[in-house]
């Protein structure tokens, strides 16, 4: 018999398993992706170089989503995860250099059609983990609908790789193994190593407007 939580749950997956709920994400994807795609052409053709070399994208699966409405001890709706969570879909973009990451913010900065509603700047600030990225959010029109948000995650060839080991390795290991430490351990070490390797940006981000929140 099932009881009252668990038809939440099972209702909250469908809801957030529908077509109709996803196909604006994944426009709004597609949207950013050709623009990414654009800019790629354009800059790496100034630089004599590749400026992008890799794009993804991927829209949050319902029981990704149910975890996180969980973890967060959020209500079990739609409505609340479409407010308050930013990466429902998300894209990772991976640069070959440092200052490729904060030239490409400034580009996305200045297209008319997004707007940057908050920057996390996880390369100056790392996760206690070392995690290293840059995350934007941006506000994406899709026709017939309103703004969606989509999280741009912008990263180095050496930031990814540790992101994607870290991810399988600590970030998705059952948790009573997450007691062993010297894994975690050697992961910050190797970020830190990957940050001194690669240097600082020069400078901070440019000032975005008041309604960007920088974290």
């Amino acid at each position: 018999m099932i009881n009252g939580m668990e038809e939440t749950y099972r209702d909250f997956l469908g809801q957030m398993g529908e077509e109709a709920f996803l196909e604006p994400y994944k426009a709004a994807c597609r949207r950013v992706e050709e623009k990414l795609n654009r800019i790629n052409t354009t800059v790496s053709q100034k630089k004599g170089r590749t400026f992008i070399s890799q794009i993804t994208y991927r829209i949050k699966t319902p029981e990704s989503c149910l975890d996180k409405v969980i973890k967060k001890k959020c209500a079990v709706k739609r409505q609340t995860v479409q407010e308050r969570f930013d990466d429902i879909a998300g894209i990772r973009v991976v640069c070959n250099f440092l200052e490729d990451i904060y030239r490409l913010v400034e580009i996305l900065n200045k297209d008319k059609e997004l707007q940057i509603i908050k920057v996390k700047d996880y390369i100056r600030n790392p996760k206690e983990s070392g995690y290293q990225s840059l995350h934007v959010i941006v506000l994406v029109p899709v026709e017939g609908f309103e703004r969606k948000k989509v999280e741009i995650q912008i990263r180095t060839r050496a930031m990814n790789f540790w992101a994607v080991a870290e991810h399988c390795l600590v970030y998705k290991r059952p948790k009573e193994q997450k007691e062993n430490l010297w894994l975690p351990a050697i992961f910050r070490a190797f970020s830190s190593h990957i940050k001194g390797r690669e240097g600082s940006h020069p400078g901070s981000l440019h000032d975005f407007g008041n309604s960007v929140k920088k974290i």
